[in-house]
């Protein structure tokens, strides 16, 4: 599905729905979407404030090149009028504040400095690779994740994921900020 919008205009619709604070559907390049709020966006980047159940379920960030529509209908309007009427729109402004989307580096260094654990989704050699924990490392090209299993036992060596390979990133969602306590 390609995009319906001019690279300038699909920019102004996201940012038509940053500045309206709406509750949108955005679908990537392989058909899955994500429901809830677009905070920021940038050349290489679209940040969301994921929605589940009425909730907040965490910041979302996805390679700008995977968002292929934006959807906001009549249903979206309903949903964000109940979590208006249930108080439920509350972003963490310093977080969004301070989160640089100007590239790979530069946000996984702010993701870190914030001292948040995040969860990468990544493709390695048409393998779906999943990695959840600290950030030890940035560089130029990748991120070092201090990786850890659901029973809470941290890998023994570091998982290096290539900034090409990813597809999307988490962080700032009540699973990482309350499993990091009980790590062993």
């Amino acid at each position: 599905m390609a995009k319906k919008y001019s690279e300038k205009e699909f920019k102004k619709v996201i940012q038509k729905h940053i500045r309206n604070i709406d509750f949108v559907k955005v679908t990537l390049d392989d058909d899955s979407a994500i429901y809830g709020f677009p905070v920021k966006f940038s050349d290489h980047f679209l940040m969301m404030e994921e929605t589940n159940d009425f909730t907040l379920a965490g910041t979302k960030i996805v390679p700008y090149n995977r968002v292929i529509s934006i959807r906001n209908n009549q249903y979206d309007k309903i949903s964000k009028a109940i979590y208006a009427d249930e108080k439920l729109i509350r972003f963490n402004e310093d977080i969004i504040k301070k989160t640089n989307l100007d590239n790979a580096e530069s946000l996984f260094k702010s993701i870190k400095k914030q001292d948040f654990h995040c969860a990468v989704e990544s493709t390695k050699n048409k393998n779906f690779l999943f990695s959840i924990g600290e950030i030890l490392e940035v560089s130029s090209k990748s991120v070092l994740i201090n990786n850890y299993d659901p029973a809470g036992r941290i890998d023994k060596k570091p998982r290096k994921i290539s900034f090409k390979s990813i597809d999307l990133i988490n962080f700032n969602d009540n699973y990482s900020k309350v499993f990091r306590k009980y790590l062993k």
